[in-house]
């Protein structure tokens, strides 16, 4: 499979001419949804296309084996005689499973179509089914280096899955359908009635299911799974079984027990969300596209019941959503560095096949491109900062938005049409709007809404400038997509503006440039420190050094470091791992924080210094503990100690254990040798659990006596920082043991406080906290959080809607009370106030007398002459024109334009970059190559193993790179990438990188200038 290198150029989407303007064109992969994808997993989705198209032919019926019979090349006159297993040789070195036996209709020969299971004879044949498919596309995945697993659904159906490590999530890739990424597609599409889906490696087994359903909890769904298992129990239990077997015949390295351990916890999480929300994320409305009409619909996979026409889900949706806006995870950013008085806005309607980016401010992406839409920037006129991006899809949703933006504001739009989708119906809706709506664009000056819908042209571009006409505005209307640029003075007083870091929490930046300095926070230093302590170092970095010039902000997390940005980050991405509505705590998640004018920073967005961390993460909403279950269960009222106080009181059940996620009864007796044994254990247990892991929200032991007097019970009790059934109950006592099965003590029962159901059993539980307090905190903290693990589905349910109603609440409180003054700087005010007197009939008259005949040689007709005629008579007199305003500059259109995309990257240029960035320093240049040259010769050894292409930045050998100015842009310049994961920003050494050219040419810089040392 390596040796088939077509896959190497996969990703070159741009290519330059030899002595020409650059080019855009597109790999014969390319399709509109790439943009949605990078790095490796953008290689494997066009890889899947390219496999389907050009390497596997799918085969119902086998052509004639007789070279002499003719018209029946596609097989469709051979009749089925039967199948039989393997005879020949060749079927058996094969693999094949069967054979299925055909004859020719035509010439009456027999036909044998073998289904192979060996890669290399379906690297001969190249043509079957879907195992034959998912068999040879494995394999070509797993010569890559994707790590790889084999998924059988038990309804007859075969694929893979890929492990993203960008993405930190297996994605499906179905080879028949040349699609990945669509786990709707078999239930929502197809319209298939799932039961089973297995995944399988070397060396795991797993239930993957839920991935492909959100119909998991239904009757039916469950229904059909019960022909495969009694209950579900049952089944985890055969998983469980059977991936224990598998790991040790693979006899498994420790790291890679712990990487698929780290897997199937973050995948469990992921099931579990997505079956309570019970729908899909996106639509996927098409039937199987592999095989032939006959045998699809033999297979009930056409469908046909799932669709449902773009115009009827149109007529059934809200009529708003045609002009819904949408906008990026982030609108506000700083382009340039926060003295600079030069700003250069481009606009291109259409980008670069494969470029989402189609408006740029100082070279920043900041608006996609919006097919039959129109995409919309405003900047801030005083400090050059992207205040907002959006993307509506008529003009009447834009004329709308514009309207509140204040004046002054530095406009820039674009709109095309796709003459591919499919009807006029977009195309009307986008572009030809009502022209009532010119008099709403009366504020754009230069801008010319009237020839907007009447022009036959697709491509709009505009640049310019609210409520005023400078002499650089620019507005072109073309049948091509055309490039525009204005270069604009700022106005000086920009450079007094005050600025401020804003938060942005649960986000990350696109790019990283290098982490703080040792010399003012050493590495092992960041990785402990605080929020408040990383904020402090970073301003201290922003006053001492010389390249701080460049750096806009920088982004950080629990147990990282600190990681400086330039403007290259933008734009900024929701972050995997913890929302900051889910996370423990506040640090627990990733925040990236970034210079913007103090006006749009809220007054309250400070890092402050906290002084006590412990349990910072304890929810802030009840739990509904099942009150009536716990008071029937230990009685109405428990003793419990308060403070240092050794003597007990009565207090409510209910009350002594309010907000309690878990409940222990803890069964012993002072007599017992066992239990004064084990109680000394349970107390540390519970000392660490209260002071730190969860004061509140965590575990309450009871403790249910078994002594013999009510002095035994005192004086055992008086030792015990637990709640207690009184002695006096001990009818109570008796009847919890004997519910729960307790014949011997000591005895600990772990019980789920919403349910009342037992989480641990008795005898798992006693020996996981003798160990647990063998090896101390951090242990004891693993093991209430693997108790929490165990408790019931519909528990975990209800805590996750608690937990995410009281943090929108409380987000509402807050984005209510700071985005006050974000919103006064935002948004325009409108004074009510009194309509001009009319314009005079006469007045009227004299213009209308001047426009009709021009109209009429344009080709109105008289009527239609007439009532344009009066309708711009009465805008062009009752509209003052417009001001052009202090602030400078100019423009120009291009027809062709150079890509904004890098197509060959100066290795030489960006050494020589880096090199200057730190103070000529060879030393530094050699360190970090010499670093890099490393990593890709491990690679060289073993290049299938994905664990040697992926780093973290923080690890010690990857932070000789890490730590220097400039560094991750270096590595870029040899084709390393760099992505955030849930724990930390990686580097990585794609899948399409030729290791053999990035040695040569790392060998090559090292040893210029290790000879000028």
């Amino acid at each position: 499979c390596e040796r088939e290198a077509e896959w190497r150029s996969f990703l070159n989407d741009t290519t330059a001419a030899a002595g020409a303007a650059i080019k855009a064109t597109k790999s014969p992969y390319f399709r509109d949804d790439d943009v949605n994808y990078e790095g490796d997993d953008l290689l494997l989705k066009r890889l899947t296309l390219y496999f389907k198209t050009e390497v596997m032919k799918w085969c119902n019926q086998p052509p004639c084996c007789n070279s002499t019979c003719t018209g029946n090349d596609d097989g469709k006159k051979m009749e089925t005689k039967g199948i039989r297993g393997p005879t020949t040789q060749e079927e058996k070195t094969g693999g094949a499973s069967r054979v299925e036996v055909y004859n020719c209709t035509l010439c009456n020969t027999e036909t044998t179509f073998p289904r192979y299971n060996s890669p290399r004879a379906l690297l001969k044949s190249k043509r079957g089914r879907c195992g034959e498919f998912a068999n040879l596309f494995g394999t070509y995945c797993r010569a890559l280096g994707f790590d790889t697993r084999y998924i059988l659904d038990f309804t007859d159906h075969v694929w893979v899955e890929v492990w993203s490590v960008r993405q930190q999530r297996w994605l499906m890739a179905d080879s028949c359908e040349g699609l990945i990424d669509r786990p709707n597609m078999y239930e929502q599409g197809w319209g298939k009635k799932l039961s089973y889906a297995v995944g399988a490696t070397h060396d795991s087994v797993a239930d993957v299911s839920k991935r492909y359903t959100r119909k998991f909890l239904s009757d039916d769904f469950q229904t059909r799974r019960r022909e495969f298992s009694p209950n579900e129990v049952m089944s985890d239990q055969v998983f469980m079984q059977m991936n224990g077997t598998v790991r040790q015949t693979s006899n498994m390295a420790k790291g890679r027990a712990e990487e698929l351990d780290k897997r199937a916890k973050m995948e469990e999480k992921f099931f579990n969300t997505v079956q309570s929300s019970g729908v899909w994320d996106s639509e996927y409305r098409e039937g199987r596209i592999s095989g032939s009409l006959a045998w699809k619909a033999a297979r009930r996979e056409l469908g046909e019941g799932n669709v449902t026409s773009k115009t009827e889900e149109k007529k059934d949706g809200d009529d708003e959503a045609s002009s819904e806006e949408t906008s990026f995870w982030v609108e506000s950013f700083l382009p340039s560095p926060r003295y600079q008085n030069d700003l250069i806005i481009a606009v291109r309607p259409k980008a670069a096949e494969g470029k989402r980016w189609s408006i740029q401010v100082n070279g920043i992406p900041c608006a996609s491109s919006l097919a039959n839409g129109v995409a919309v920037v405003i900047v801030d006129e005083l400090s050059g900062c992207i205040l907002q991006s959006k993307a509506f899809s008529d003009w009447s949703s834009v004329a709308s938005f514009l309207n509140t933006v204040p004046d002054g504001r530095i406009v820039a739009l674009c709109s095309f049409v796709d003459e591919k989708v499919e009807g006029e119906e977009q195309k009307e809706s986008t572009n030809k709007t009502n022209c009532s709506e010119s008099s709403k664009f009366g504020r754009l000056g230069g801008f010319d809404y009237d020839k907007v819908t009447s022009s036959p042209e697709n491509f709009v571009s505009f640049i310019g400038r609210l409520a005023f006409h400078p002499t650089w505005s620019s507005f072109h209307i073309s049948s091509e997509s055309s490039a525009m640029e204005v270069s604009i003075q700022l106005d000086k007083s920009a450079a007094s503006a005050t600025y401020k870091l804003r938060s942005e929490k649960n986000t990350v930046p696109a790019a990283v440039f290098t982490r703080l300095p040792d010399y003012i926070m050493p590495l092992n230093t960041q990785l402990l420190a605080s929020n408040y302590q990383k904020r402090v170092a970073f301003e201290a970095y922003m006053e001492k050094d010389s390249n701080s010039s460049s750096i806009v902000g920088y982004t950080t997390r629990s147990e990282t470091p600190v990681y400086l940005i330039q403007n290259s980050a933008f734009p900024f991405r929701a972050a995997n791992g913890p929302t900051q509505k889910t996370a423990e705590s506040e640090d627990s998640s990733w925040t990236t924080y970034h210079y913007l004018p103090d006006a749009i920073v809220p007054d309250d967005d400070v890092v402050e210094e906290k002084h006590d961390s412990k349990n910072s993460g304890t929810p802030n909403f009840d739990i509904p503990i099942a009150d009536d279950y716990f008071m029937g269960l230990l009685g109405s009222q428990l003793l419990v100690k308060n403070g240092t106080s050794s003597d007990p009181t009565l207090l409510d059940t209910s009350s002594a254990l309010a907000n309690s996620r878990l409940i222990a009864l803890y069964f012993s007796a002072s007599f017992c040798g066992p239990c004064r044994g084990f109680t000394p254990m349970l107390i540390e247990f519970h000392n660490v659990l209260k002071e730190e892991v969860a004061s509140s929200h965590g575990l309450e032991i009871v403790f249910v006596s078994s002594d013999r007097s009510d002095a035994e019970f005192q004086q055992y009790y008086k030792k015990m920082p637990f709640k207690a059934i009184p002695f006096s109950q001990r009818e109570l006592a008796q009847r919890a043991k004997s519910l729960f099965g307790v014949r011997g003590i000591p005895s600990l029962v772990i019980i789920d406080s919403l349910s009342g159901r037992i989480v641990v059993s008795p005898d798992e539980s006693r020996r996981e906290v003798h160990q647990a307090c063998q090896y101390g905190e951090k242990a004891i903290e693993r093991l209430f959080h693997s108790w929490l693990d165990k408790i019931p589905q519909e528990s975990k349910s209800m805590i996750d809607i608690l937990a995410l109603s009281c943090a929108e609440a409380d987000e509402t409180v807050q984005t209510g009370a700071s985005n006050t003054k974000a919103e006064a700087y935002l948004k325009r005010w409108i004074e009510k106030v009194t309509a001009p007197s009319p314009l005079s009939k006469e007045d009227i008259a004299v213009r209308v007398k001047e426009l009709f005949p021009r109209l009429v040689a344009q080709g109105l007709a008289p009527n239609e002459a007439a009532a344009e005629a009066i309708k711009q008579a009465t805008l062009q007199q009752s509209d003052p024109a417009l001001e052009s305003g202090r602030i400078g500059g100019e423009s120009k259109v291009a027809t062709q334009y150079k890509s904004d995309v890098k197509t060959d990257i100066s290795v030489a240029r960006a050494v020589d970059t880096f090199y200057k960035t730190n103070s000529d320093d060879k030393d530094k240049v050699v360190a970090v190559l010499s670093t890099a040259q490393k990593y890709v010769a491990n690679v060289q050894k073993d290049p299938t193993n994905p664990r040697f292409r992926n780093f973290r930045l923080a690890n010690k050998v990857f932070d000789r790179i890490t730590s220097n100015s400039g560094s991750m842009e270096l590595l870029q310049s040899f084709n390393f990438s760099a992505f955030h994961s849930d724990i930390d920003f990686l580097a990585s050494i794609p899948l399409s990188v030729d290791l053999e050219l990035l040695s040569r040419v790392l060998e090559k810089v090292l040893e210029t200038y290790q000879s000028t040392r």
